[in-house]
């Protein structure tokens, strides 16, 4: 496409995804912090200046990033929950939640950098459109999720949706720390310090949810 200007939204929102999948594809090997918008604008074939017209922040991209992912996610959680049949145990459920999000790297990835990374570069109208448009989507899912985990509330399901980006976000951190963390705790004394993303997050959400089904709330 090169950087010739972009007319008519369809191709302005596919020049925009363009430097969306330029983004996820640098932080499979670089840190959040090495990552610059000069980089991006390399890898997507633009200038940075075109960059800086669709994101005004390398923290707005991504966030932009992770929307795109976890509306994602949240559209084959609903069609999993759509398409089954009868009610589901809550570790079931939890187990199917934990290996679809574990499929998605990028996403538990930008996950751990919401509250730790994000806030200092975007402005506080782009959360809240941000969170508004996450809660229209939890509304919706949340009903689905109820109708298929025995014993679940919409209330309870909702909440739980909630919850699950907190536990996400601290667990991301815990599991993929950096490459010289990762080195270190290798060692054998330090080894219990070794997580395993899906099977601790599976534990977690099958306990938040088997909570919430029996009616304490999550």
């Amino acid at each position: 496409m090169g950087d010739r200007r972009a007319i008519g939204t369809q191709e302005k929102n596919a020049r925009r995804q363009q430097m969306l999948d330029a983004a996820a594809d640098l932080l499979r090997d670089w840190s959040f912090t090495d990552i610059t918008m000069q980089r991006i604008a390399d890898r997507s074939g633009v200038a940075k200046g075109t960059l800086y017209l669709y994101f005004s922040t390398k923290e707005e991209l991504f966030l932009a990033l992770l929307e795109q992912g976890l509306t994602a996610w949240y559209s084959e959680l609903g069609d999993l929950a759509d398409r089954a049949s009868g009610n589901v145990s809550p570790a079931s459920a939890a187990r199917v939640i934990a290996s679809t999000l574990s499929a998605r790297p990028i996403l538990v990835h930008l996950y751990g950098l919401l509250h730790s990374t994000f806030g200092g570069g975007i402005d506080l109208e782009s959360i809240l459109d941000f969170r508004r448009r996450q809660h229209r989507i939890i509304s919706t899912l949340a009903p689905a999720l109820a109708r298929r985990v025995a014993g679940l509330s919409e209330s309870s399901a909702s909440r739980f949706l909630v919850r699950l980006e907190i536990v996400i976000g601290g667990l991301a951190w815990t599991a993929f720390p950096s490459q010289t963390v990762a080195q270190i705790l290798r060692e054998e004394d330090l080894a219990v310090f070794l997580v395993d993303f899906e099977l601790e997050l599976t534990e977690i959400l099958s306990a938040l949810l088997t909570r919430a089904s029996a009616g304490a709330g999550v």
